[in-house]
């Protein structure tokens, strides 16, 4: 099978994906991608058995970050010529399939006037205009592009969508984000977790960010790409702090950069990260604290595996890696009671939830679970089988590969529909 991979960045959703497929089924998967990413960081071995073809444009990716939303669509459609004169000028056999990234970052609208296999749009997320996502946060001062800005981010992913033969999203959430009349078009399959990095361990020295943590000291980690409000930095920094003044045992290890990726957090924090600001909400004591910064894969998973304690208070939005990767660990996790969470989290069963924004609560199952985290390790124990069975890369790799040659023969099948409809 030639499979085209087209995203925005590299290795994102896709890099782990094809390289199993070249891997452990010789498929031949080539990408069309603007730019390398560090979060995470592509492996050598990727880098080695995929051939990357970077998108020619001129905008450098400080430049796409920063393009104003009433933008939005006119850049996309630039990127969509780019992405045609791209795939036109592809060396070598055409591809059996393309998948793309569904939404700004993977222009593929023009590309069924040149393309005779079908197209596999990665549906992520649709975003909403209340009640989610971007305005979810109704504690934080509202940003004046909330009306608008979902508008203009949601009309490329509907041309996408609608230029695309089928469609998948990685959660049953994310699917029903899209509108409904959209939905027959798109099944749900997930990325897959590598559990075999993410897994219970015992043999992890406790040597975190240069400081030895004492046995017994209980750890609680926080991980996203972005410390910022989507993820609800701040709210944790809340409960972390009520913690810290009841337990001086209590250490607490934060992975993720100071980047935004969401939202307009800028907008009321000025010329400080968002991280610089919630800390500067209330009285801190920053040597109980170990901020990592973005960590590569391997030593996530030895933080994550010192864990006593997994907080994820995440927006309804796109489902984090880092929840199924901490579950992947045998955490005990205690996460936001949102949409998103309750298909992977059952409250006293494979983890603890919480309303979002009551940080009592929240600090009394926290203070229940570090009073003794082994009363609580069952449920850490539940939540890495859950990944085994259902979120695995031993499971979703087999499932998307079936799917991928499911789209492409519906091409070839004379008369055939070529729309795939998705399973109800």
């Amino acid at each position: 099978m030639q499979v085209l991979f087209i995203h925005q960045a590299f290795p994102a959703q896709f890099g782990r994906l094809a390289l199993e497929l070249a891997r452990g089924h010789g498929w031949s998967c080539r990408f069309l991608v603007e730019q390398l990413t560090h979060c995470p960081a592509p492996s050598r071995e990727m880098l080695t058995a995929l051939e990357l073809i970077r998108i020619p444009t001129a905008a450098s990716s400080g430049e796409v970050a920063e393009t104003p939303w009433a933008q939005i669509f006119g850049r996309w459609l630039e990127l969509c010529q780019a992405v045609f004169a791209a795939v036109r000028a592809l060396p070598g056999p055409p591809p059996d399939l393309v998948v793309a990234h569904g939404g700004q970052g993977a222009p593929t609208a023009f590309l069924p006037e040149i393309l005779e296999c079908p197209i596999v749009n990665y549906c992520e997320y649709y975003f909403a205009m209340r009640h989610r996502d971007l305005t979810y946060r109704v504690d934080l001062p509202p940003a004046e592009p909330a009306p608008f800005y979902p508008r203009c981010i949601n009309a490329p992913t509907l041309l996408g969508l609608l230029a695309c033969d089928s469609g998948y999203a990685p959660t049953h959430f994310q699917r029903r984000s899209f509108p409904e009349r959209f939905q027959s078009k798109i099944e749900v399959h997930f990325d897959g977790i590598d559990a075999a990095l993410y897994r219970p361990r015992s043999d992890v020295p406790r040597q975190i960010g240069g400081r030895s943590l004492p046995e017994g000291t209980r750890v609680v980690t926080f991980v996203a790409r972005g410390l910022e409000s989507m993820r609800g930095f701040d709210l944790f920094l809340t409960v972390a702090r009520r913690l810290a003044r009841a337990r001086q045992d209590v250490v607490f290890i934060v992975a993720g950069s100071d980047e935004i990726h969401y939202g307009w957090d800028k907008l009321h924090t000025g010329q400080q990260s968002f991280r610089q600001w919630a800390l500067a909400q209330g009285e801190t004591d920053l040597s109980r604290f170990i901020f990592l910064g973005q960590v590569e894969p391997e030593r996530l998973a030895e933080v994550l595996a010192l864990s006593d304690l997994h907080i994820y208070l995440s927006v309804p939005f796109v489902l984090s890696w880092s929840l199924l990767n901490a579950m992947a660990c045998g955490c005990v996790v205690l996460a936001a009671d949102v949409e998103p969470v309750w298909e992977v989290i059952e409250s006293g069963k494979t983890g603890l939830l919480a309303p979002l924004f009551d940080v009592e609560r929240l600090t009394e199952l926290a203070l229940k679970v570090l009073a003794d985290p082994r009363e609580y390790q069952p449920l850490g124990t539940a939540a890495r089988a859950l990944v085994e069975e259902r979120y695995s890369l031993e499971v979703a790799v087999p499932a998307l590969k079936q799917y991928f040659e499911r789209v492409a023969e519906s091409r070839k099948s004379p008369g055939s529909d070529p729309v795939v409809k998705a399973s109800p």
